[in-house]
Formats: structure tokens, sequence, C-alpha cells
């Protein structure tokens, strides 16, 4: 009979002790969800990444070029700069975060008749938008981009090319998927 007592104590106290390491293992558990929860609304919260620009401010038809050589266009006319990833002056978009990102732009063709013109990445050729059907024709042209903290992104006419806007035709947008 003691044997069975013994027994009983030992199985009390063994499930007292899993209960116990139970409760200890739930309670780190909940605690670093707690925390993820907290990194990931700060990660989200100031990684808010959007913008657009048109190519020009006027609402007259403007031909911008051509250049002796390839030309980073400056979309002037800056429709939503969310983060202010993107700088009007220079025509270029920093990453501020790592990430996935979806860039698109359109360009309508100016008096030279073509238009050619591509999106670059750190200086390598990404995608391009071609068309040579005359004047205020346009083309569109779209890519998703994993980028690191820091890379740049612009759009460049190809060289004794023109591209036309009336504020709003000619643009450049992207935008933040998600972190990586």
């Amino acid at each position: 009979m003691r044997s069975y007592l013994f027994l009983g104590t030992l199985l009390v106290c063994g499930l007292v002790g899993a209960q116990e390491t139970i409760e200890s293992q739930l309670q780190q558990v909940l605690a670093r969800l707690d925390k993820l929860e907290r990194e990931n609304e700060e990660r989200v919260g100031r990684t808010q990444v959007a913008f657009s620009a048109a190519l020009v401010n006027s609402t007259t038809w403007t031909d911008v070029g051509p250049f002796n050589s390839y030309k980073t266009l400056e979309f002037k006319r800056v429709i939503t700069n969310i983060g202010n990833a993107y700088n009007p002056d220079t025509g270029i978009f920093t990453a501020p975060v790592k990430g996935l990102y979806y860039f698109r732009f359109t360009g309508v063709v100016g008096s030279s008749g073509l238009l050619n013109a591509g999106l670059k990445r750190n200086g390598v050729n990404i995608i391009a938008i071609h068309h040579k059907a005359g004047t205020q024709a346009s083309a569109t042209n779209g890519v998703t981009l994993e980028l690191e903290q820091g890379d740049r992104i612009y759009v460049q006419i190809w060289e004794n090319l023109t591209i036309a806007d009336q504020s709003r035709l000619s643009t450049f947008s992207g935008f933040l998927v998600f972190p990586l």
C-alpha cells in the first residue's frame, strides 16, 4: 500500500511540475509574440513608401529633350511622395528599406516621333518602353523588384529623342509592396 501511495505522490508532484513547466513555456511564448507584434508595428509604420510624379508642371503640351546622351528624367510634378523616397530634383527614387517594390512608368512620344526610355537600377537597365507611331502616342511598362536599402531607381530617355507631357501623361510611380 505504501508503494502505491508513494507512486501516487510522485505522479502528483510530476504533474504539478509539468504544469509549472508548461505555464512557464506559455508565458515565454506569449512574451515573444508580444515583442514580435510590437516590432512588426514599428517596422510597418516606418516603411510606408509610395510616390507618383508627372514629368512637367505645365498643363501646356511640353516636349522634354532632345539630349546629346542618355538623360535621367526629372519628373517634376509630384502627386504623391509618402516617405519622401523620390527626389524630383534628380528624378531618382532611393529605396529607404530592403523590400519588394513595384514601379511603373509611362511616356508620351514627343516631337521626335520616336520614344525609347528605360527604367534603371543603380545604372543597370531593367525594363524599357518603345514607341514609334508618331507624336502623342504612349508606351507603359511596369516591374516588381527586390531592392536593397539605398538602391537607386530612375528613368532615362535615350539620346536625340523627346518625351512629351501635359502635367499628367508621362508619369513615374512606385511603392513598397512589403519590407524584407
